[in-house]
């Protein structure tokens, strides 16, 4: 009898809802929405993800990515380059926030509407931006479709 594995399906499903954007009552956080699902249970569930915005500049600092992102940009013409940072910081916001959502996961997060503090997990998330940088970047590039030169 011929075995095939099967293919890996994670726990959960993660889905962005919207996001960035700035919380209405304090300027220094923004936050992404996430729409969760957990196989096993019957709905899925929505998670806000809030980032304090010096945690945010510091981050994309420490990745030094608005050099990195210029670095892609040597082939699209200048006159777009705002455009494609703008659109980049939000990607990587969006990235940071899923990577805060996934260290919740694992925490065990719970099956009802949540949302996560900007202090949250805080140290845990510097220490796993910092391990996925290459992971983030290509999703950037990845999204705002972004190739090499050539």
């Amino acid at each position: 009898m011929l075995r095939i594995p099967s293919p890996h399906v994670p726990a959960f499903r993660v889905t962005l809802f919207f996001g960035p954007d700035t919380d209405e009552t304090n300027a220094r956080i923004l936050y992404c929405v996430f729409n969760v699902k957990k196989r096993s249970w019957k709905g899925g569930v929505q998670v806000v993800v809030k980032l304090e915005q010096d945690q945010f500049t510091r981050l994309k600092k420490k990745l030094g990515f608005t050099e990195w992102l210029q670095s892609w940009l040597s082939h699209v013409p200048s006159e777009e380059h705002v455009e494609f940072l703008q659109r980049g910081d939000d990607l990587l916001a969006q990235g940071i926030c899923q990577t805060k959502l996934s260290l919740a996961i694992q925490e065990k997060l719970a099956q009802e509407n949540c949302e996560l503090d900007p202090h949250y997990l805080t140290a845990e998330l510097d220490a796993a931006v910092e391990r996925d940088e290459d992971q983030l970047k290509t999703q950037v590039l990845s999204e705002l479709d972004i190739t090499p030169p050539g």
